[in-house]
C-alpha cells in the first residue's frame, strides 16, 4: 500500500516541507514541496500544519499539502496500474503538475512566478475563511505581468529574484515614471507588488535577494488632490430643475442618493426599492462583503417619493461618470481647483496630468463618497461614518479624507476656543416686576 507523509529537518526558520513516499519495500522516495513553514507551527508527528491561530497561513499551507497527497497518491494508482515508472522523475513531474509548473516554468524567475502566483489566486484561503480572490485582484495582477513582461523587453533581459536588488528597484521605478508616464502613487503600487511576489517567493522556497525586504525598496508615494462637493454645493445640483434633460435628471438623482448614501457607484447604481427596510437603506457592499445600514436623508426620501418609491432608472457606472460631469456644469460647479484631469498621450495611452481646472471637469462617481465622508467628519463620531463608508481602520478613514496630524490638532483648538468662550460668558438675569398688595 503507497503511504505518504510529510516532515522538516532541523529548527531553522523558515524551514523546508519535505515529503517520503513509500510503497512496499522498492519503492521509498524522499522530495522537497518547496512550502515552507515556522518549525514552531509544525507538528513532526502528525506530518502537518498545527492549526493554531496566531498562524495565519495555516489553512492555505495545509490545504496545499492535501491537495498535493491527493494528486500524488492519484497519479501513482493511474501511473502504477498502467505498467509505468515509479521513480523520481515521476514524482518530481506529479509535484510540478500540482503547483500548475510546465516544463518551461522556472520559478526562480520573476516573471514566471507572478504568472504561477496569480493562477493560484483562486484556491487561495483569505483571513476571513473565504477561498479565492475578487476578479479586480485578479485584474491587479494581470495588471503587473504586463508591466513586468514590458519592463524586461525594454531592458531586454530576464529578471531572477536575486537580480531584484536595489539597481532592479531604480531601474524599475524610472522605467514607470518616465516610459510608461505613471504618478508616484501607482509606481509605488507595482513596487508593493513586486515586494509581494518575493515574499510569497521566499515562503515557497526560492531564494531571493534579501534587500527587498529592507527599508530602501520602499514604494513611492505623493499627496493626492482630490475633490468632494460641499454641503451648499450639493443643494445647489439638488435644486436645479433638469426636467428639459430627463437623463440629466435621472443622473442628478443618483448622484444625490450617492453623497448622502457613501455608497461605491458598483453598489448605488443597483439600489432598488427592495433595498429599503423601515426608513433604511440596506445592502451588502460587493468590494468588501460588508453589511451597511443607514437612514434615508431627506433628499434621498424626497427623490423617491417623486419617483413612486423607486429609485432612478439604472445606468452604467461609465454614463453616470460622464452625465455627472454636466450635471454638475449645469449647475454651475464652476470653482477652479487643484486636481488630475485624464488626458490622452498617445494612441491607446491616457494618464492623469495635474493642473488646476473648473471643478465639474473633475467630478467622478468616486465623489460621492468621499463627500460622504467629508461632509460628516468632525459632526459625526468617526466609527459611525466608518460603518457606512467601510473602512477597517481610524488610520485608513484619515488617510482617505487628506485628514492630517495638523487637521486634527486644529479640531481640538477650535473645541478649546469653544469651550473658553463658553466660561466666560456670563449668564443674564432678566428683573420680574411683581406687584405687592
Amino acid at each position: 500500500m503507497a503511504t505518504l507523509k510529510y516532515f522538516i529537518k532541523g529548527n531553522q526558520n523558515p524551514t523546508t516541507i519535505y515529503l517520503r513516499f513509500a510503497q512496499g519495500r522498492k519503492i521509498d522516495l524522499k522530495r522537497s514541496t518547496s512550502l515552507l513553514i515556522n518549525p514552531k507551527y509544525w507538528n513532526n508527528t502528525k506530518g502537518s500544519v498545527k492549526q493554531i491561530s496566531e498562524f495565519k497561513d495555516k489553512k492555505n499551507l495545509q490545504n496545499d499539502l492535501n491537495g498535493l497527497e491527493t494528486t500524488i497518491l492519484n497519479s501513482f494508482n493511474d501511473h502504477y496500474t498502467k505498467g509505468g515508472i515509479i521513480n523520481s522523475q515521476w514524482l518530481n513531474e506529479t509535484i510540478k503538475q500540482y503547483f500548475q509548473q510546465d516544463s518551461n516554468t522556472d520559478l526562480n524567475y520573476l516573471l514566471d512566478y507572478s504568472k504561477h502566483y496569480k493562477e493560484n489566486l483562486t484556491n487561495k484561503v483569505l483571513s476571513t475563511g473565504v477561498t479565492g480572490v475578487t476578479s479586480n485582484t485578479l485584474k491587479r495582477y494581470e495588471t503587473i505581468i504586463n508591466k513586468v513582461t514590458a519592463f524586461e523587453t525594454y531592458k531586454k533581459k530576464r529578471y531572477t529574484f536575486e537580480m531584484v536588488d536595489l539597481n532592479f528597484y531604480n531601474d524599475f521605478k524610472t522605467y514607470l515614471l518616465n516610459v510608461e508616464k505613471l504618478n508616484l502613487n501607482t509606481t509605488g503600487r507595482y513596487i508593493n507588488y513586486i515586494k509581494t511576489l518575493c515574499i510569497d517567493a521566499k515562503k515557497h522556497g526560492v531564494k531571493i535577494n534579501p534587500v527587498v525586504l529592507n527599508g530602501e525598496f520602499r514604494a513611492t508615494k505623493e499627496k493626492v488632490s482630490f475633490i468632494t462637493l460641499s454641503e451648499t454645493e450639493i443643494q445647489t445640483i439638488y435644486k436645479h430643475d433638469f426636467k428639459e434633460s430627463p437623463y440629466l435628471d435621472n443622473a442628478r438623482n443618483w448622484l444625490i442618493i450617492g453623497v448622502w448614501t457613501g455608497a461605491r457607484v458598483s453598489d448605488l447604481l443597483k439600489f432598488t426599492k427592495n433595498n429599503i427596510h423601515n426608513g433604511f437603506i440596506e445592502y451588502t457592499a460587493k468590494k468588501t462583503n460588508q453589511k451597511i445600514i443607514l437612514p434615508l436623508h431627506p433628499q434621498v426620501k424626497e427623490i423617491l417619493n417623486n419617483n413612486n418609491g423607486e429609485f432612478p432608472r439604472e445606468i452604467s457606472a461609465q454614463r453616470f461618470n460622464d452625465y455627472i460631469k454636466t450635471v454638475c456644469k449645469k449647475a454651475k460647479i464652476n470653482e477652479t481647483v487643484k486636481g488630475t484631469l485624464k488626458k490622452k498621450l498617445k494612441k491607446k495611452v491616457w494618464r492623469n496630468v495635474k493642473g488646476e481646472y473648473k471643478k465639474h471637469k473633475l467630478v467622478s462617481s468616486h465623489i460621492c463618497r468621499r463627500s460622504f465622508a467629508t461632509n460628516h467628519y468632525g459632526k459625526l463620531p468617526t466609527p459611525v461614518i466608518m460603518a457606512v463608508t467601510g473602512h477597517q481602520t481610524e488610520k485608513m478613514f484619515l488617510n482617505y479624507i487628506g485628514k492630517t496630524a495638523k487637521d486634527n490638532a486644529n479640531v481640538l483648538h477650535e473645541f478649546w476656543q469653544v469651550q473658553e468662550q463658553k466660561k466666560k460668558q456670563k449668564p443674564k438675569l432678566d428683573i420680574v416686576k411683581t406687584e405687592t398688595a
